[in-house]
């Protein structure tokens, strides 16, 4: 009798036990990424290089950070920092080194995280070796020193721990690197689950350590020129590679954050979709009033086409010589479907040498100079508040001459090593703290078709591109941001001369096959303004979350955003549900039912300032009640009215959308719409402006729009007719095609006959033009 009432007590506290495991809670994952002011002066390049690398893999993790030099932690309230990122931090000034232990030690005893990429000060202000033993006793590592060579390749050695386990042991995870790399070890303990091998040696490429109050993370050389994080490279074998480094680091992150997490977790996306699309034009050739036309409607169609807008950047100087008068009616056609003017300097003459003088003339006189000249000829565009790099990568140091001036910043110099680089960077701008960085991604057209030391012809450029795309879309996703550095020269297929390379005579194939990429993706295509807000509010708010396996309730908070109106901006982001197998049923936000989501990821509308609430529920099936599952530009509203689902649309170009739905539904105020052509029980559709559009429940379900290339802006049936609404459509094609139970009797617009064909288990009806809405009739 005594033993079994022990048995049934311990099946009580195993019970209970596994009901804590299951449930899990977290305030504020805010996280701080650290920089070495001295490593930057020794050696700038790979310090700018982790810092906007380690940002870019922060917003894919979907965690707010804030970015930090080592000096600053001698005096910050490191307890607001669930992890620290320690990216390439070798250099360290001997005073600051012997003040950082103290600070370093509360942080570890009050159960702080650490990243570390790369050797932790091993080197002082002048470049000599320094005794480093207090650092490697606080964290417990060894620096062993730089190993390997153009041999070595990462891949994964452990494939049971969180980091690791959605890959395979002794898959690869990279090509072969360009160099060796400085390694790190723990002296006791720890679990390598990534190495560098060249199949004969390895040596631990990322290792981590659970302690009793800590995790650390050790990862040899993530962020330099090694080119862990490449996707291409122009040396031999030139080849494209899926890279999944950026997996491996944001569950690494996410490990850091939140240890061996046994529940389902939300993490913030940058948008609903897998990846974001935004066009880069430096205008290099400005002075070419032929190339700008050519680019600029190039660009527009793009717009029109696919919904994804450029930041297009003028040479001052240059367009003036062009001539505003012509110039000033194209740059508001950028505008005017959603894009936006920005300067690409006065000179393009920024380097090294710069002084005060020199910035004013160089980005003051531009800015003046663009302004004024479009507002002279009528076609005003207001504050420029968009800057792209030109010639050679602009330092971090001097990121307060752009940052007082701009508020959204293109630069470029590492996409060869590191292929993206982004978020709302703070090293050395001063007091200004909003200005977002974008780096483009491989491979910027002017190395593809000018650089001499490159040499390709258009198919493989194109072929090289398309891969680059599609593993950043299929395998990286998350909101995942595709920002290529084109040029009007290259898009017009300026000539080359004098160069030991491949001439190709035409470029567009290559912009053509990016532009089908574009409108044939589910790809978010923000403004420049939407993203960049974006950008800022991944990093600035704050939000907390607890979740029980099957419920998850998170708190998203404004309220010490740096922006007041950052708020207004969440429409079209997402916030996908990690860690699970289960499936979205029902989402409620601020206590009202939301319907936009897909299995796992919920697109937000536009947020309540302050404090938002959105509560989850999970399920064994996916949801069968009618949502929307993608949109393109930002959700403004959605609602459910009766049966039908109503949402407000923002755009001035194209914006695409999904709904899941069953049979018996019709798309009111779309430009276009089709239902279920791949056998997925989804309605496509797309407008291009800002609109409402419905999906509206029919009385009877044996009627069906299948296709529509004319709006329908609403529908009346009685039994024995349906009234179709119509209006003015964007294309040539007038073509609707529906199915019905019945054969229709007669078919009439604005009481004119239409013919009717019949083809296989549909019908199709071709409309003749009208200037203005019309009266579709079907009678039976």
């Amino acid at each position: 009798m005594k033993s079994k009432w022990l048995m049934i007590i311990l099946l009580v506290i195993l019970m209970s036990c596994s009901i804590s495991a299951a449930s899990f809670k977290y305030e504020n994952p805010r996280i701080g990424i650290v920089i070495s002011k001295t490593s930057f002066e020794q050696k700038w390049g790979v310090t700018q290089m982790s810092a906007h690398g380690w940002a870019a893999v922060a917003n894919l993790a979907g965690l707010p950070y804030d970015c930090l030099f080592l000096s600053d932690l001698v005096n910050a309230d490191l307890s607001q920092y669930r992890a620290l990122i320690f990216g390439q931090c070798s250099y360290v000034e001997n005073d600051l080194y012997d003040r950082l232990i103290s600070p370093l030690e509360k942080y570890l005893q009050q159960g702080g995280n650490v990243i570390i990429d790369g050797p932790f000060a091993v080197n002082d202000e002048s470049a000599r070796e320094r005794d480093h033993t207090k650092v490697d006793q606080l964290f417990g590592i060894a620096y062993s020193g730089f190993h390997g060579d153009s041999d070595y390749r990462i891949k994964v050695k452990q494939n049971w721990h969180y980091i690791s386990r959605m890959m395979e042991n002794n898959q690869f995870v990279t090509q072969p690197l360009v160099s060796g790399l400085n390694i790190l070890t723990f002296k006791e303990g720890g679990d390598v689950l990534l190495v560098s091998t060249n199949e004969r040696e390895e040596y631990p490429f990322l290792s981590s350590q659970e302690k009793e109050k800590n995790r650390v993370i050790l990862i040899s050389d993530f962020s330099t020129w090694a080119g862990v994080a490449s996707f291409f490279r122009n040396v031999q074998p030139q080849v494209f590679y899926a890279n999944r480094i950026f997996d491996m680091l944001i569950r690494a992150l996410h490990w850091t954050v939140y240890g061996d997490v046994q529940v389902p977790f939300p993490v913030p996306q940058l948008s609903n979709a897998n990846l974001t699309a935004i066009i880069r034009l430096d205008a290099d050739a400005s002075g070419n009033l032929d190339a700008q036309v050519k680019t600029i409607n190039y660009l527009v169609d793009i717009a029109r086409e696919s919904g994804v807008v450029p930041v297009y950047a003028w040479v001052s100087s240059q367009a003036t010589k062009a001539g505003w008068q012509d110039l000033a009616p194209l740059g508001k056609k950028i505008e005017e479907v959603g894009g936006e003017i920005a300067t690409h300097s006065k000179y393009h003459r920024i380097n090294r040498e710069m002084t005060e003088e020199r910035w004013k003339e160089e980005l003051d006189d531009a800015i003046r100079e663009i302004e004024f000249n479009m507002s002279d000829y009528d076609y005003p565009i207001g504050k420029i508040e968009y800057f792209i790099n030109p010639g050679n990568t602009i330092h971090m140091d001097d990121y307060e001459q752009i940052a007082r001036r701009f508020s959204f910043y293109m630069t470029h110099g590492f996409e060869q090593d590191m292929a993206l680089g982004y978020g709302n960077l703070t090293w050395f701008t001063g007091p200004y703290k909003n200005l977002v960085v974008l780096e483009n991604v491989p491979s910027p057209d002017y190395q593809w078709f000018y650089d001499p030391t490159w040499s390709y012809t258009t198919q493989q450029i194109t072929a090289y591109e398309e891969e680059i795309f599609d593993h950043m879309y299929q395998n990286i996703g998350r909101g995942v941001i595709f920002n290529e550095m084109w040029h009007d020269y290259s898009i017009t297929s300026q000539p080359q001369y004098g160069k030991d390379r491949i001439m190709n005579k035409s470029n567009i194939a290559f912009y053509d096959a990016m532009k089908a990429k574009f409108a044939t993706s589910d790809i978010y295509c923000p403004t420049p303004s939407d993203l960049g807000n974006k950008l800022r509010i991944l990093s600035q708010w704050d939000y907390s979350w607890n979740s029980d396996g099957s419920k998850l309730t998170l708190n998203l908070d404004f309220s010490h955003t740096r922006m007041d109106s950052l708020y207004l901006h969440t429409g079209g982001m997402g916030i996908r549900i990690e860690n699970t197998p289960m499936f979205i049923q029902n989402v409620v936000i601020n206590g009202k039912n939301h319907l936009a989501f897909t299995d796992r990821l919920i697109i937000l509308p536009t947020l309540q300032k302050g404090k938002n609430t959105l509560e989850i529920t999970l399920g064994p099936n996916p949801s069968v009640e009618p949502h929307l599952t993608y949109i393109s530009k930002p959700l403004l509203k959605i609602d459910k009215k009766k049966d039908d689902l109503e949402i407000l649309v923002s755009t001035k170009s194209k914006a695409k959308f999904n709904f899941h739905s069953g049979v018996g539904y019709i798309l009111l105020g779309a430009d276009w719409q089709e239902w279920n052509r791949k056998g997925n029980f989804s309605y496509r559709g797309f407008v291009a402006s800002d609109r409402k559009v419905t999906l509206k429940k029919l009385e009877n379900s044996g009627f069906m729009i299948i296709s529509s290339a004319v709006p329908i802006s609403d529908i009346k049936e009685n039994g024995t007719e349906y009234r179709l609404t119509l209006g003015i459509p964007l294309q040539e094609k007038r073509e609707i095609r529906f199915t019905s139970e019945k054969i229709p009797k007669r078919i009439n617009l604005d009481s004119k006959n239409i013919e009717i064909k019949k083809q296989d288990n549909f019908f199709e009806i071709d409309l003749p033009e009208f200037e203005k809405s019309a009266e579709l009739v079907i009678q039976y």
